[in-house]
């Protein structure tokens, strides 16, 4: 079962409904669950969402189930805020952008992987923060106003994506695909 960590984000509704209508079996749980770490423990696969507000309880979990999921090898899509947690977690560094980025955007996939092609993708953005440095992560993507859209741990199934995939139809694909992987 893919467990889906609704972090407070607005688009999580959309995550969900991308996973249902590719037929993905999945559990969603709010961060501030109690039972949320428990239902992380028995997932096959995760799907962090974005997140409204900091909080470092949310912070904590994040980590650990980012850290649990490349200990037992199996995959994470982290989505905005999940990225970011996924690029601190990795050793990297994030940062306040200038200006919040909202809206549509076209990523340069300049790398082939299991989520998607080298080319260009249509994606949406709303972030305020961005991955500055990326530690022991891989550049798959990115943007004119982004340069680190979409990340890869190593030769892992652990992804970021700076963007909202279940905000269109090449994000959607994304997911569709990353819901796909096995243990790697």
């Amino acid at each position: 079962m893919l467990l889906v960590l609704d972090n407070g984000s607005e688009f999580t509704p959309e995550i969900a409904d991308a996973l249902e209508r590719a037929a993905v079996p999945f559990e969603r749980r709010a961060a501030s669950d109690p039972g949320a770490w428990g239902a992380a423990l028995s997932a096959r696969s995760y799907v962090l969402s974005g997140r409204r507000r900091n909080d470092r309880p949310m912070n904590a979990l994040n980590s650990r189930i980012i850290r649990h999921a490349v200990s037992s090898r199996r995959p994470l899509l982290g989505i905005c805020y999940g990225a970011e947690m996924l690029a601190l977690s990795a050793g990297g560094t994030i940062r306040r952008m200038t200006e919040p980025h909202r809206g549509s955007e076209l990523v340069e996939v300049v790398r082939d992987s299991p989520l998607c092609p080298a080319g260009s993708i249509d994606v949406r953005e709303q972030h305020r923060y961005e991955i500055a440095r990326l530690g022991s992560l891989e550049r798959l993507g990115s943007s004119e106003r982004c340069s680190n859209e979409l990340v890869r741990l190593g030769r892992t199934h652990v992804y970021g994506a700076q963007f909202h995939p279940e905000m269109t139809p090449d994000g959607r694909r994304i997911l569709a695909r990353f819901a796909a992987l096995k243990g790697y």
